[in-house]
């Protein structure tokens, strides 16, 4: 038996649309055991065929090192909900993969497991980060795929807000515009890169004054019910910043020092709608095999 341990992420973080990933110390387990058949527990029984995301990636992953899939059971714990915008998908794929090099007694090599999770996820942004740990930022070029971490600065801190309703992708993706003004496109590359910086150097005031998407936020926001809401309480309470993680729902604050977490729960339960608030921490270990 091989136990997967995988972050959740915060893809985009505002500016870095489709490029830019976060792992946070939210953390699925998944357990990997031979089986004379096919077995998935852990997981709502919809999910329990071979039609299954993490099977499917075990495959894939089984297929690229030339090995037979046999089969297994397969485990889950995960306290990362779907369609919430924290990963959920990407945790799935990385742990089949990896489970593929643990139980073949493979070395991983995390560029190569990179690669096969983008062939299933379709894109770096979160598959990146919960493979390499950090603040990641991720480029699909023709023939390899480009990654860069980045320092964040130890006083910040970070809250997410899930809301008890989901958000699909898919979804998410319709309202974006096809195209946008070039000034505004100008400035989002502007901003990304002194946020980078104050993230980097622990300058909150900057960071504060950068972090306004144009690309994705405007228009993603008008999706999430209470947005508004949520954040004004986080500005209330001092968040330097709140963004959506993901294409949401679930929303991300960055605080300087402390995060208010008692203050945060008591006027989110005001709300219609309930929201879970954590205070996470950055995970720089990325996803590993036990």
């Amino acid at each position: 038996m091989i136990e997967i341990r995988v972050p959740a992420t915060s893809a985009n973080l505002g500016l870095g649309f489709d490029c830019l990933g976060m792992a946070l110390t939210m953390e699925a387990s998944v357990q990997f055991s031979s089986s004379d058949q096919l077995i998935i527990t852990g997981c709502d029984k919809k999910y329990q065929g071979a039609d299954n995301l993490i099977y499917q990636a075990y495959c894939h992953g089984m297929s690229y090192l030339n090995q037979v899939a046999l089969p297994v059971h397969i485990h889950i714990n995960s306290p990362i909900p779907p369609a919430r915008g924290l990963g959920s998908s990407a945790t799935c794929v990385v742990a089949g993969i990896l489970a593929a090099y643990g139980l073949t007694g493979t070395p991983v090599n995390r560029e190569e497991v990179l690669k096969l999770a983008t062939e299933l996820e379709g894109h770096p942004d979160n598959v990146a980060p919960a493979i390499l740990g950090g603040l990641t930022a991720s480029y699909q070029g023709e023939k390899q795929i480009y990654t860069i971490t980045y320092p964040v600065h130890s006083s910040y801190r970070f809250a997410v807000f899930i809301p008890d309703f989901p958000l699909e992708t898919q979804k998410a993706r319709a309202v974006l515009p096809q195209q946008i003004a070039f000034s505004e496109a100008v400035s989002n590359q502007s901003q990304l890169l002194c946020m980078l910086e104050s993230l980097k150097q622990g300058e909150g005031t900057w960071l504060k004054e950068v972090l306004k998407d144009h690309l994705h936020e405007p228009y993603r926001k008008k999706l999430i019910t209470e947005y508004e809401q949520v954040k004004k309480i986080a500005e209330r309470t001092g968040a330097i910043s709140l963004v959506i993680s993901g294409s949401g729902p679930t929303l991300l604050a960055i605080y300087q020092e402390q995060v208010p977490l008692a203050e945060l729960t008591a006027e989110l339960k005001q709300l219609e709608h309930k929201w879970d608030c954590q205070e996470l921490s950055i995970e720089t270990k990325g996803a590993y095999i036990c």
